[in-house]
């Protein structure tokens, strides 16, 4: 503890003329005053996106993104592009959020943003916004709805894993069979591709594999039993072999992708 007073004084030495002189004071000396605050290193706390998942969605928004990375708190808010949306604090690791929604497809950088101050803007995550009327795998899927064997009890939307099951059941049925049947397995393979692949047309222009006259061959695929009963005429021609080759190759190759 430490004493003093102050002095008012007309010189500099206190010896002369005093005007005022003050009561004594005391001053404690107490440890945690008059230290510096010790500061953090920035790059220990500075929040970062690591992944987002999923990192694609339609255009119209409203789907549930979980935000993964390290140093999330609560308030941190997300960014995407520079619309800022409502989020919620999972764990220091992860932040739910809905995305917003927007008028054109692409790509559009998420960033974090805390009081007016945004984080991982050199190395931002991406989020890929993709339209309804894009021919893409998403819009693939609700095509192959129409063609994929339905079971008794089915939702009226498989889930894409039901849907590329039994895709791949149905090829590996069809490609068993006997040297004979090779015809209208392959033209069957093609309206898988073709209902996949081919430029999108109206709901009731897409065949079903129930009931596609396009071919000679006619096949019925039961789908409530293990059996695939099928019925095959014996024309066939060299030329549409071919065309029917290609068709199940981008079949068997996009199975083996997803």
């Amino acid at each position: 503890m430490r004493r003093f007073q102050v002095v008012v004084s007309t010189t500099v030495n206190v010896d002369g003329h005093v005007l005022a002189v003050s009561d004594n004071m005391f001053v404690h000396n107490n440890s945690k005053h008059g230290r510096r605050a010790r500061r953090l290193d920035p790059s220990e706390a500075t929040p970062c996106i690591k992944a987002i998942s999923p990192s694609e969605g339609w255009t119209t928004g409203g789907a549930t993104v979980i935000i993964i990375g390290d140093n999330f708190f609560d308030g941190l808010q997300v960014v995407f592009g520079t619309m800022l949306v409502w989020s919620e604090l999972i764990t220091p690791h992860a932040i739910r959020v809905q995305t917003p929604p927007r008028h054109i497809p692409g790509v559009v950088e998420v960033t974090l943003s805390y009081k007016s101050k945004q984080f991982c803007k050199g190395a931002p995550g991406r989020f890929v916004y993709t339209a309804l009327n894009e021919p893409t795998i998403d819009y693939g899927f609700q095509r192959l709805q129409k063609v994929i064997p339905r079971h008794p009890g089915d939702p009226e939307r498989l889930p894409k894993e039901v849907l590329l099951k039994r895709a791949a059941d149905l090829v590996e049925a069809l490609y068993g069979m006997p040297h004979n049947n090779q015809e209208i397995i392959l033209k069957r393979a093609a309206d898988i591709a073709e209902a996949l692949y081919s430029v999108p047309r109206n709901h009731n222009q897409i065949p079903t594999l129930a009931n596609t006259p396009a071919h000679t061959g006619m096949m019925g695929v039961n789908s409530f039993s293990s059996q695939l009963a099928v019925n095959v005429s014996e024309t066939s021609q060299a030329n549409d072999q071919v065309y029917c080759y290609r068709k199940a190759s981008l079949v068997e190759k996009e199975i083996g992708k997803a």
